[in-house]
């Protein structure tokens, strides 16, 4: 017999894997909110979730939008996620406008932001229920939920009369042999049956997989006591029997023959390719996932947004200064300390619109662009998450649509101005609701005159019941617009022989005047100089 100190060293020796393990996941868990983990992101995959929610959503950031925003940038500064639902829903969550008008979601998330930065114990339950769910394969547990699921063949109950003659057959080769052939015989035909209706349902079973992992965290998470009332527990609670019933259901299906020993995987694909054991159970749990499907899209729904929530806080623990937004009807825009998110020790700008638009001139790489992708960024920002990259944000509950990366590509013989046209077209299509336009240097691509006509018509157009924001270098645009827009300028500062741009936007026409001491700092001969000061001087 083993002495007691025998004993000790056996527990010991088991307990060692088990402590290693489980401080594995908690550093783990520590880097994924720190947001120090090293993630590769298949957007493939990732945006599945939103595609297929996106037809049954009335207001969605436009791909062009997404794209000229970089949101994909800023998806995976935010992006602190455990499980991939959570990714996937954090993703659908950036893309998909929120259309309660009220405060009260506004004020049900923040809070639940502020529950997971300031309670850790609490965050780390959640996050550990999680993490079973983390594996790539789960990603495709949405075309489950979505998608058609195989129909039963007309001949069903023949499968089920198959299996159980094959059985009966090998139960009754110990009285006569002679049921060997019969049992033979039986097997070639559920072979076939494989073959033909098996290759139909098998594509599921991986999604199946998935499956039964998240019920499993179904039940992990309905039994962690939240330190106040949170709606997506809840729902989970009241669908925990649910789903460990289902999930005893659907373990046949989600048995992994590559995980088991050599007997047990022989075994189980004896009875697959023979039996059809596999089949039949698809065929009892098909009607339940039919059946039971917006009660999975519930608890997809439930773990996504703890799991994204999670991460939104962990983003704002990183940020020099957020803000929750307040929202108007007036179509106000009044920013303090508004910062872009994938500028490192970016500049604080304040800006105020009251329901007008906005010229912005000023040099290249002074901050136009910059800056509208910023007023654009935190509108989005805003309307998805609740929250804003500024000191003090009160924004319309307005869709932003943009025309700033037009490449003008030879292969399909389209020139930059045809683009343009075509991109700032549709938004004239759109253009009797109320909508934000980010808008980056309009009609640069043809000449002087008629780009200051047409883009004084076009933005008189626009801002009759939308907020336009344009980058441009034609000032003479103000004069012809001066009822409708407000003037904005960046510029760059001169200090003796140095000169740099502060990224700060001062209201009204550039007055410094730097640009004839620009040229002359980078080396232009002494004459050109002067004779470009003479020019100035008798304009």
């Amino acid at each position: 017999m083993l002495n007691f100190s025998e004993i000790w060293l056996v527990l010991k020796a088991y307990a060692k894997p088990w402590k290693s393990r489980k401080a594995r996941i908690k550093k783990r868990l520590d880097e994924i909110w720190q947001g120090s983990n090293e993630v590769r992101r298949d957007y493939d995959w990732i945006s599945l979730y939103f595609r297929y929610r996106q037809p049954h959503e009335e207001n969605t950031v436009d791909d062009r939008t997404w794209a000229d925003l970089e949101m994909e940038e800023i998806f995976a500064r935010i992006d602190r996620t455990t499980s991939v639902i959570g990714r996937q829903y954090l993703y659908a969550l950036l893309r998909i406008y929120d259309k309660d008008d009220s405060d009260f979601e506004k004020q049900r998330r923040t809070a639940l932001y502020s529950l997971f930065r300031t309670n850790e114990n609490f965050r780390e339950k959640i996050q550990q229920a999680l993490y079973p769910l983390n594996r790539n394969d789960s990603a495709y547990l949405t075309t489950l939920l979505y998608e058609e699921l195989p129909r039963k063949p007309k001949y069903y109950l023949l499968i089920y009369l198959s299996s159980g003659l094959f059985f009966l057959s090998l139960g009754l080769i110990a009285v006569n042999s002679a049921f060997a052939f019969a049992a033979a015989a039986l097997a070639l035909c559920n072979l076939l049956i494989n073959a033909f209706y098996g290759r139909v349902v098998f594509r599921c079973f991986a999604d199946l997989a998935s499956l039964t992992t998240m019920l499993s965290a179904v039940g992990n998470l309905a039994r962690i006591e939240p330190p106040a009332r949170i709606n997506e527990l809840e729902t989970l609670r009241n669908l925990k029997e649910l789903a460990a019933k289902l999930n005893k259901k659907v373990f046949w299906l989600c048995f992994d023959e590559m995980q088991a020993s050599d007997l047990a995987a022989a075994i189980f694909l004896f009875l697959n390719l023979f039996g059809l054991s596999r089949l039949i159970a698809f065929l009892r749990t098909v009607d339940d996932l039919k059946k039971y499907r917006d009660k999975f899209r519930q608890i997809f729904d439930a773990i996504g947004l703890l799991d994204a929530s999670i991460a939104i806080a962990s983003w704002i623990e990183s940020v020099p200064a957020s803000a929750v937004p307040s929202f108007n009807s007036t179509g106000r825009i009044d920013v303090s300390g508004v910062y872009h998110p994938l500028i490192k020790d970016a500049v604080g700008n304040s800006f105020l619109l009251q329901n007008e638009s906005a010229l912005i001139t000023g040099s290249n790489m002074a901050g136009k662009t910059t800056f509208i992708k910023t007023i654009g960024v935190n509108l989005i920002l805003a309307r998805t998450l609740f929250q804003c990259l500024a000191k003090h944000a009160d924004l319309p509950r307005r869709i932003v649509q943009s025309s700033i990366k037009l490449d003008e590509k030879v292969i399909d013989g389209q020139s930059y101005y045809s683009r343009e046209i075509e991109q700032i077209r549709e938004f004239l299509n759109c253009a009797e609701d109320n909508f934000v336009f980010l808008i980056d240097e309009i009609f640069r691509g043809t000449n002087t005159i008629e780009r200051i006509a047409i883009s004084a018509a076009t933005l008189r157009y626009l801002t009759q019941r939308n907020i336009v924001l344009v980058t441009t270098h034609d000032v003479e645009l103000k004069s012809l617009l001066a009822d409708c827009t407000s003037l904005y300028h960046f510029s760059e500062q001169v200090d003796g022989n140095r000169y740099y741009f502060d990224f700060i936007l001062r209201e009204g026409p550039c007055k410094a005047g730097n640009a004839i001491r620009l040229i002359e700092l980078k080396g232009y001969p002494s004459n050109l100089v002067s004779e470009a000061r003479r020019l100035a001087e008798n304009q």
